[in-house]
């Protein structure tokens, strides 16, 4: 009986240090490919020159490009979580927001991060398959949104009329839209995302909480 040609499995990696580096030299590379050429038409002997490995080293690693692109929706992430996690440590809700603002503007890959980001919701609009991963990041990011708006509620903060997982789908949405405008070369990205935060704080502020414009 013929058997269906495999690509290499991975196995037990002798020093995992050293494949967590080549794994993310590898999504280095396949992003700066899907950016430049999309999904479609970068190919896999692309994404290995742009990665500096060979073909069968890639393949050890992600099977398929719809691998590539599940690992590159975790790395995106793993941001997002990062940024709320900076919001949460904050004394206040609007000082977190402030400090999320300076880290997207020191981002020097946001441009880059948001063509990736158009590019991977347009992909999952054809593939259910990127689609489901798409939605579980997506419902994953909600939740951490939702306890912290809960966390800020409970301190005084935050209007207790909003309804939590609500206001963090509408964030959500915000900041994916805000990114996917970037992707097409508005300059300002700044200005816009201190006036998203702006918006975002005077949405969900308690009655009576002082406010002052985020910069």
């Amino acid at each position: 009986m013929a058997h269906a040609e495999k690509h290499p499995a991975i196995g037990r990696p002798v020093n995992e240090e050293a494949r967590a580096l080549r794994r993310d030299q590898i999504l280095a590379g396949a992003r700066a490919c899907f950016v430049r050429k999309g999904f479609h038409a970068a190919s896999t002997a692309e994404i290995s020159a742009e990665a500096r490995v060979s073909v069968a080293n890639l393949y050890q690693y992600f099977q398929t490009k719809d691998d590539l692109v599940r690992a590159l929706i975790d790395q995106d992430l793993a941001g997002d979580l990062a940024l709320v996690e900076a919001v949460d440590a904050a004394d206040s809700f609007q000082q977190g927001l402030e400090v999320a603002n300076r880290l997207l503007a020191s981002d020097v890959d946001i441009m880059q991060d948001s063509c990736l980001r158009l590019e991977i919701l347009a992909e999952a609009s054809r593939n259910p398959a990127i689609a489901a991963v798409v939605k579980t990041a997506d419902d994953q990011l909600v939740r951490a949104l939702s306890a912290l708006i809960v966390r800020y509620q409970a301190k005084g903060e935050l209007g207790g009329e909003v309804v939590p997982e609500t206001a963090a789908r509408l964030i959500v949405a915000l900041y994916d839209g805000l990114f996917c405008r970037f992707a097409f070369g508005i300059s300002d990205s700044e200005s816009l995302i201190a006036a998203a935060d702006s918006f975002v704080f005077q949405a969900l502020a308690a009655v009576g909480a002082p406010a002052r414009h985020i910069a």
